[in-house]
């Protein structure tokens, strides 16, 4: 079954796709170039980045129900013309604004400023909800009206004219780092991902997890959770990575007898961990490695056991429901074999691909550059050797096309998240509320300790990412915890990580958890008993954060033993947190044991040895008790 479909055209609307993919063209050109082979000025890349942006999502002609709404058709070309004409006229600029030492802004400025910051916040509206514009008009109300507040939360005021330039004709607010990482970084490897699935990985990687799990016990859920690892690695995204394995495997797991809540809460899990996984890992990640100013490689090095660790909790939970409820594999006719799953054509493109861009990733060039590298060996290679299945080069090109503009269209609809995010975090350092909010934070440490400190930014990370996405929620709550955290102790990186995982767990948190409502639709139940259960199998997620600020070495920083040591007892806490939460292994457990297992798997985190000891004496106290039930069971007669 192939899961990978580009945007394809629909009857009757010829022009529109011709548009959208000359557009979609051009956008996808541009990023490639300007990011990695003839990179540009920031102003001049970042201007262009958004103008074009604005096109994509606002322009009329572009969407389908423009007909259809003359007035929302009207207002859109006024937003579209507004939006290209103040970047435009920064682009025009460039110099005077890269070269003067202050600049005041004329009033045909403050009318730009104003329109931009309005349409921006009404492209993060469409795009990603409510919640970001209203906290951005907070901050700017705080901004313009803070002097008025008395005591601590006040602050000395800021004028109209100097947030006017602030915004607009400084590289801090629209046209600031935030903003330049979707330029380049962001958008070269969605672009990437798009052309990877186009060409044939997400068959692959379904084809791949059938052979390894399909025929075990669970089968269905262990693919769901082998395929989405595998696609999160490339896409990043928990809802897109629901909506595209989870239409293969939910209803091949409701087949199977899998209650739906169940089978829901696999996908939506296993998919959330997507963002996680490296070596491409979700939009936050990028971020991440741009604020700490680290490699991203770094990032990704230290990803690899904690993605470990949440795969391997997921995977021993769904092994505990499938004993339980004696759920069925997959039947043989439906796993290919090995020889069929690696087809030559497929697995070349594949490994080559990737292998070019890991090397590239390590070998100390850009990773923009890595990544277009890695994009022209993925679409030299399909054009020659093409997919196993027989494709005419003009099916070929034209799958191409689409995926193009199916790229421009994800990059397009991300930047004014992006954006908005970069004009808070300027906001956030204008009037100092940051520092207030971590002084806060740390009061509260410093009297309780940075256990609490941290339990403090990781309600703050839930709570933000409730109602935006994970790299919005992340960038706010990184601004206002992370100083706090590495005030009391905990290294830059332990903390970004720890406000990163809190910021994940958003996709399964009610109530608002978009993975979850994704995989409701499939599945054709109701969210919350899927959000349930995927609280339940992702459990792991929500205590992995304190393994980071209690045993470093998870995220390899620390010896060889220690990190082996770290992982060992990471893997025996999510047995112990699979069979607490199931209250099964092989045989049914009682409270006493699923108490004490859930308790022992709590304390792997602190990284203290009478702890180590207990977790690992809890679960050996599992597997005898399991043992003497099942000798005290009676025999089952023979059958004639």
């Amino acid at each position: 079954m192939s899961i990978a479909a580009g945007v394809q055209a629909e009857p009757g609307d010829a022009p529109l796709s011709r548009a959208w993919l000359l557009l979609g063209l051009a956008y996808v050109l541009f990023h490639l170039a300007a990011g990695s082979l003839f990179p540009l000025s920031e102003i001049y890349t970042r201007t262009i980045h958004l103008g074009l942006s604005l096109i994509l999502l606002f322009l009329p002609a572009l969407h389908r129900a423009a007909a259809a709404r003359p007035a929302r058709s009207l207002l859109d070309w006024g937003i579209t013309i507004a939006g290209v004409a103040a970047a435009g006229h920064v682009f025009l600029n460039e110099q005077r604004l890269s070269e003067a030492l202050f600049i005041e802004a004329s009033g045909l400025e403050m009318a730009y400023a104003v329109l931009l910051l309005a349409i921006v916040l009404e492209g993060a509206r469409r795009t990603t909800g409510a919640i970001l514009p209203i906290l951005a008009l907070l901050l700017i109300g705080y901004t313009l009206l803070g002097k008025h507040i008395p005591g601590w939360w006040g602050h000395p005021g800021i004028e109209f004219s100097h947030f006017v330039e602030h915004l607009y004709l400084g590289t801090e607010a629209f046209w600031g780092r935030i903003t330049g990482l979707s330029a380049g970084l962001i958008a070269v490897f969605i672009i990437f991902g798009h052309y990877l699935l186009a060409t044939g990985a997400a068959d692959s990687f379904m084809r791949l997890s059938l052979v390894a799990a399909g025929r075990s016990l669970g089968g269905a859920a262990k693919v769901a959770t082998l395929s989405s690892a595998f696609f999160g690695m490339i896409n990043g995204a928990a809802v897109a990575n629901v909506a595209t394995t989870g239409n293969f495997t939910i209803p091949a797991m409701k087949r199977l007898g899998y209650r739906p809540a169940f089978a829901g809460a696999v996908e939506a899990v296993a998919s959330s961990g997507g963002q996680l996984t490296p070596p491409i890992m979700g939009t936050a990640a990028f971020v991440m490695a741009e604020l700490l100013e680290l490699p991203y490689a770094t990032i990704a090095a230290a990803a690899i056991v904690p993605a470990i660790l949440f795969y391997v909790t997921i995977w021993f939970a769904v092994d505990v429901e499938a004993r339980r409820e004696g759920l069925k594999p997959f039947a043989r006719e439906d796993v290919p074999r090995l020889a069929e799953a690696l087809r030559w054509r497929d697995a070349t493109a594949l490994s080559v691909t990737v292998g070019v861009l890991l090397y590239g990733m390590f070998s100390g060039i850009t990773l923009t550059l890595a990544a277009a590298y890695a994009i022209g060996t993925n679409i030299l290679l399909y054009l020659v050797i093409g997919r196993s299945e027989p494709e005419p080069l003009a099916g070929k090109l034209r799958n191409l096309l689409f995926a193009t503009a199916d790229a421009a269209r994800s990059v397009a609809t991300l930047v004014p998240l992006l954006v908005c995010a970069q004009v808070i975090l300027s906001l956030i350092g204008l009037t100092g509320i940051g520092i207030k909010l971590s002084e806060l934070i740390l009061s509260t440490g410093t009297n309780q300790g940075l256990f609490m400190a941290s339990l403090l930014a990781m309600l703050v990370s839930i709570v933000l990412g409730m109602g935006m996405p994970t790299t919005a929620a992340y960038l706010l709550a990184a601004a206002v915890c992370a100083p706090a955290m590495t005030a009391l102790g905990a290294p830059a990186l332990t903390a970004h990580f720890f406000i990163f995982y809190g910021a994940l767990l958003s996709a399964l948190t009610p109530p608002v958890c978009t993975a979850v409502y994704t995989a409701a639709v499939i599945t054709g139940t109701h969210w919350w008993p899927i959000a349930l259960v995927s609280m339940k199998l992702g459990i792991m997620k929500f205590v992995l954060p304190f393994f980071f600020v209690y045993r470093p070495a998870v995220l390899l920083d620390g010896t060889i033993l220690e990190i082996a040591t770290a992982t060992v007892i990471g893997c025996v806490a999510a047995f112990l947190f699979a069979v607490g939460t199931g209250g099964f292994y092989r045989h049914a457990l009682g409270w006493p044991l699923r108490l004490l297992a859930v308790g022992a798997a709590l304390g792997g985190a602190a990284d203290i040895a009478a702890l180590d000891l207990a977790a690992i004496a809890a679960l050996a106290v599992i597997l005898l008790s399991d043992r003497m039930a099942a000798r005290a069971m009676p025999a089952e007669p023979d059958r004639p």
